[in-house]
């Protein structure tokens, strides 16, 4: 069974792949074997906060946002012919890392700030390769794939979305001996002085002083359509910005 998640004001395309393909509202009642994601890569994110049982389905991303990173098919290519190829089985699986938390999974990137804003957070970080300690105005933590999103306003590297690693960067560090890393750990431990807020792909989720953040056992499977050129991705991402 297909499903379909679209954004509040293109809602007229997922009634159109309702009543033409007999698709159905995305949710997690009911068993999905593909979603398409009508919107762009931020409501491909909305669709993983708010259905966890996403990961078990493949992701169509029909590319239709401001930023379409995730896109599943090339942009000249028209949505009956995206769904066609999509029925008949004409396109490969990519799967992506995520990270999680307690409270939430994330495709691009954890963010910590302090909740007291105005001050730098102070912040000691622990991992399997070792620790640090710093103070800055965030961290970021991300997937490889992330690394095209946030990370990119902190200099940090863009890594491509298939290297098994986690990327530590940060937000106006103090000092410049603070760069970004990437890391092969599979836990990231922030613990911080002053009350911190956790943001899970740009919804702030939880408050404390201490953060796990492990490389998540899910991975969500997007379905391309033709070649998934990263480099080609990655510089049509930093235009559209």
């Amino acid at each position: 069974m297909f499903g379909v998640y679209a954004r509040p004001d293109l809602v007229d395309v997922a009634t159109f792949l309702k009543n033409k393909y007999k698709m159905y509202d995305f949710h997690c009642g009911e068993f999905f074997s593909h979603v398409f994601i009508v919107g762009g890569d931020g409501t491909l994110l909305e669709a993983v906060r708010r259905f966890p049982c996403i990961f078990n389905t493949i992701v169509i991303h029909l590319g239709l946002g401001r930023v379409n990173f995730y896109r599943s098919a090339p942009p000249t290519l028209p949505l009956e012919n995206i769904v066609e190829k999509i029925e008949s089985g004409q396109y490969k699986i990519i799967e992506l890392m995520t990270l999680e938390t307690s409270n939430c999974v994330a495709v691009n990137e954890i963010s910590i700030y302090r909740r007291e804003p105005g001050r730098l957070m102070s912040f000691k970080i622990v991992t399997e390769e070792g620790e640090l300690v710093g103070r800055a105005d965030g961290v970021i933590v991300s997937t490889p794939q992330g690394t095209t999103g946030y990370v990119i306003s902190t200099f940090g590297p863009v890594v491509d979305y298939k290297s098994p690693v986690v990327v530590i960067s940060f937000i106006a560090p103090y000092t410049s001996f603070l760069r970004p890393f990437v890391l092969s750990t599979t836990r990231v431990l922030v613990e911080t002085r002053e009350d911190s807020v956790l943001v899970c792909d740009g919804r702030i989720n939880s408050i404390s002083r201490e953060f796990e953040i492990r490389r998540g056992d899910r991975r969500l499977k997007l379905a391309v359509v033709g070649e998934f050129n990263f480099l080609n991705r990655v510089f049509e991402r930093l235009r559209s910005v």
